[in-house]
């Protein structure tokens, strides 16, 4: 019998995205497990999502991201130390993964499509994520 990670990894390879639920513009849904720790929710599948958008998160939009922007996204999450809730449930119960983690498991299966401008940059160039140059040694 598969587990709920497989199963997520399995449905969103078929897919190339995943759904998040979004309060507003760039700001989506959060949740803390019992030591304060944040996650942001993904789910596999628009259904599930929709489903989770009850409670705290009526009203919320479900919309879904691919796999280049989540890859990207990830990077950030890590950064700042946000990591991933694989299709919580209702009761609370969360599988949790790292978002560097789950953001190295993603890199195969990036197609690089999603290009986002740097904000530090001053220039307009655009940051294409890791891979594209190697870093100063």
């Amino acid at each position: 019998m598969e587990n709920k990670l497989e199963i997520f990894l399995k449905a969103i390879l078929e897919t190339r995205k995943v759904w998040l639920l979004e309060a507003k513009e760039g700001f989506f849904a959060m949740l803390e497990d019992g030591d304060g720790e944040p996650y942001i929710p993904l789910w596999e599948s628009e259904d599930l999502a929709l489903k989770a958008a009850q409670g705290d998160w009526e009203g919320y939009t479900v919309t879904d991201m691919g796999f280049s922007e989540l890859g990207h996204w990830l990077k950030e999450l890590a950064a700042d130390e946000i990591d991933i809730a694989i299709s919580p449930m209702a009761d609370g119960e969360i599988t949790a993964i790292p978002s560097y983690k789950f953001r190295n498991w993603l890199k195969p299966y990036d197609d690089h499509s999603y290009k986002e401008k740097d904000s530090d940059d001053d220039d307009g160039d655009i940051d294409y994520g890791d891979g594209w140059a190697e870093p100063w040694t």
